[in-house]
């Protein structure tokens, strides 16, 4: 058995006021992430967090974190991912804030950063996917690039492809629309109630996840197909293993994650 890992560490500066956002948003996720916070905590914590969190992340379909939510492609595990840290503001009112981590959420940190820490726009980050085990293509990375205008992402394999005229560059053949029939889902059981699924689309693989075991009945399940398939796809996006399908499509695939 190997490990695998998703690392990145990086430092921006940015204003004292966004740093305060990114202590704001830390407080947040540990806030939905806590169950024993029943709805009217949750009203009283929103309300603590103050007007500029309001303001920037505001209530949405009857959950004051509603907006927050959306930083992640999992609403229910609603974490970074990784430390994050916030040094004292210097003489110019800037503050260091360090991410690290060694299973990073590139994604909800790359949202996180578009949203709230505009100061720090233009800035990139790199990551890197890397296995304890030699084992052929287990390794990888990329990089995220946060403008005023949105949020890149590149994979290793993409640049791969670009440079030996396989992938798509600015002149060349896109890549394929993102086809369900392509991802696998193998499941894999260490117990009763540790189970992690390998994702792979195309043959080459994604990431290997932990399931979230429940007891339905006398059996143990974790999420469905449907769940695993919502994984993939913005991941198989992501990596320029395919494009993106039309929005209708698209929205029925990642409903799922919502909804678990």
């Amino acid at each position: 058995m190997a490990n695998n890992y998703l690392s990145s560490s990086f430092i921006l500066e940015m204003t004292a006021d966004d740093a305060e956002m990114v202590r704001l948003a830390q407080r947040a996720s540990e806030i939905v992430e806590n169950p024993c916070i029943g709805d009217t905590g949750r009203d009283l914590e929103y309300a603590d967090l103050g007007p500029r969190f309001a303001a920037l992340f505001p209530p949405k379909d009857d959950d004051d974190f509603g907006s927050f939510l959306d930083l992640f492609d999992d609403p229910d595990f609603p974490t970074f991912d990784c430390s994050i840290v916030i040094s004292e503001p210097d003489t110019e009112g800037h503050c260091k804030v360090s991410f690290s981590g060694n299973q990073f959420g590139v994604d909800q940190v790359a949202n996180l950063i578009f949203a709230a820490c505009k100061s720090a726009l233009p800035c990139a980050f790199s990551w890197a996917y890397i296995c304890d085990a030699l084992r052929p293509d287990e390794f990888g990375g990329g990089c995220v690039i946060i403008t005023e205008a949105g949020i890149d992402f590149h994979s290793t394999t993409g640049i791969i492809g670009r440079v030996l005229g396989t992938g798509a560059g600015p002149s060349e053949t896109p890549k394929p629309v993102f086809d369900p029939a392509l991802v696998s889902i193998e499941q894999k059981r260490f117990s009763h109630t540790q189970w992690e699924i390998l994702v792979c689309y195309n043959g080459q693989r994604i990431e290997q996840y932990g399931d979230k075991i429940e007891l339905a009945g006398k059996e143990y399940r974790g999420y469905p197909p449907e769940v695993w398939m919502a994984v993939a796809y913005p991941e198989a996006i992501a990596r320029d293993m395919a494009s993106r399908l039309p929005v209708v499509e698209e929205a029925a695939i990642t409903s799922h994650l919502t909804t678990h």
